[in-house]
């Protein structure tokens, strides 16, 4: 008794853990935690929902009720398409959901009738058996047998999509970085070094149309080169599961701050959001925006009038050293800005400028798996919609003037009425859709 009532309860958990109601709530919980981590910031929901344990934790749990779910019906559903029944009583044909019956012509009184109605279905894409049954001949014809696997496969799609989620979110990594051309950044999650070794700016035909940019890239790993190659908008880069993307591009200026009292220089390099301080006193300019080609609108305002670099110029604010903004910096290339702090006067000037690139390093190894689940996911839902399958069964009594057509179908009760009709047609020799 204690042995039956263990078997019992692992049936019971195994019932619940295959069950289409839990499946259910794993999908609206999915859906609920998706929507909540699309209003956080990427890396955040990144770091603390789609690799957290927990979310994992949700995934394999829905993975489980998957695969136990798909388990229980390959049974079913390998009996049901593998081993039809294919000798039907002229009874059981009657009781069918489709059902029809058609009295022969004169002609056909003799063997005829099951020629004609095997004839029939051939000519409708059935494959058909004619077998030697208790009271006569019986046909059995069936089409669109793999239309019975559509569901099986659309559950194993998201089983192997499931999966390379949780190995993408297990071994997987997202780091920023980039640079102009001769800079190389880490990428510790790798255990590798990009080196870039050239940033090249190409205008559109059209100047007001945003430039490409091309990156030349060596990738290293303990002063061993491992990968090369160009990396542009749409055209990543892709090593040992590891992915490259152009994220954008910026300027980065050279800027010579001069003291005119003393002659002493200092050379900087700045981005654009970048904060230089100018003094001792804790005087700063917070650089906002490098306009290749500057103008103003009547209004003030600054703008680039297009992407060629015709009138280059860095512009900013001036803060003092309580964060006060005192007045806005416009540094055009070689012409020397005298600019006043708290600690005297200062000359600024725009000497060049580079073209530098940002770029985004990724790594997700169940990528394969997830190519391969969209694959068959989408297969199981072609099988599933348009793929139908159907079975008819015909079967004359003997000295009977009276053809008996019946049928049934596990999707599309319209493509099989429609198959009936056309088969009572052409075994009466009618017009088809007469």
């Amino acid at each position: 008794m204690q042995r039956h009532g263990k078997e019992d309860t692992l049936r019971r958990i195994l019932r619940f853990l295959s069950s289409m109601q839990l499946g259910i709530i794993l999908l609206l919980l999915f859906a609920a935690i998706s929507v909540f981590a699309s209003l956080q910031e990427q890396k955040r929901a990144m770091d603390n929902i789609y690799r957290s344990f927990w979310f994992v934790g949700i995934m394999a749990f829905a993975a489980l009720n998957l695969l136990l779910c798909s388990l229980r019906r390959v049974k079913p559903l390998a009996r049901l398409a593998l081993r039809p029944q294919k000798v039907q009583t002229i009874e059981a044909i009657k009781k069918m959901p489709f059902y029809r019956a058609v009295k022969l012509p004169p002609a056909d009184l003799g063997d005829g009738g099951i020629a004609g109605a095997a004839a029939a279905l051939q000519t409708l894409g059935y494959q058909v058996s004619v077998i030697e049954g208790p009271a006569g001949k019986n046909i059995f014809g069936e089409k669109g047998r793999s239309g019975y696997f559509g569901s099986l496969l659309t559950h194993f799609g998201l089983l192997v999509i499931l999966l390379g989620a949780m190995v993408g979110s297990l071994t997987g990594f997202e780091h920023a970085g980039g640079g102009i051309a001769g800079d190389s950044f880490q990428v510790p999650e790798g255990n590798f070094t990009v080196r870039i070794d050239s940033v090249c700016m190409v205008q559109e035909p059209d100047p007001t149309v945003r430039p490409r940019v091309y990156s030349d890239l060596v990738i290293t790993r303990d002063g061993w080169q491992i990968a090369a190659g160009t990396v542009a908008i749409n055209e990543p880069l892709r090593f040992q599961g590891n992915t490259i993307y152009h994220k954008t591009f910026r300027y980065v200026s050279e800027i010579v701050i001069k003291n005119p009292a003393t002659g002493e220089e200092i050379r900087k390099q700045v981005s654009e959001q970048d904060l230089l301080y100018v003094d001792g006193a804790g005087s700063y300019i917070h650089f906002l925006k490098f306009f290749p080609n500057f103008t103003m609108t009547e209004q003030g305002m600054p703008y680039s009038k297009n992407w060629l670099p015709e009138n280059p110029v860095l512009a900013g604010i001036l803060y003092n050293s309580a964060g006060q903004g005192e007045r806005p910096v416009f540094l055009q290339l070689n012409k020397p800005e005298v600019i006043s702090t708290a600690a005297g006067e200062i000359e600024l000037t725009l000497t060049s400028f580079q073209h530098a690139a940002v770029f985004s390093v990724t790594r997700n190894l169940g990528r394969p798996l997830l190519l391969t689940g969209a694959a068959v996911l989408v297969l199981g839902l072609y099988l599933c919609f348009a793929v139908s399958p159907c079975r008819i069964y015909a079967a004359r009594a003997k000295d009977k003037d009276v053809i008996h057509l019946g049928g049934s179908s596990y999707r599309g009760r319209l493509v099989l009425e429609d198959d009936l009709a056309r088969i009572a047609a052409i075994i009466t020799k009618q017009e088809v859709g007469a």
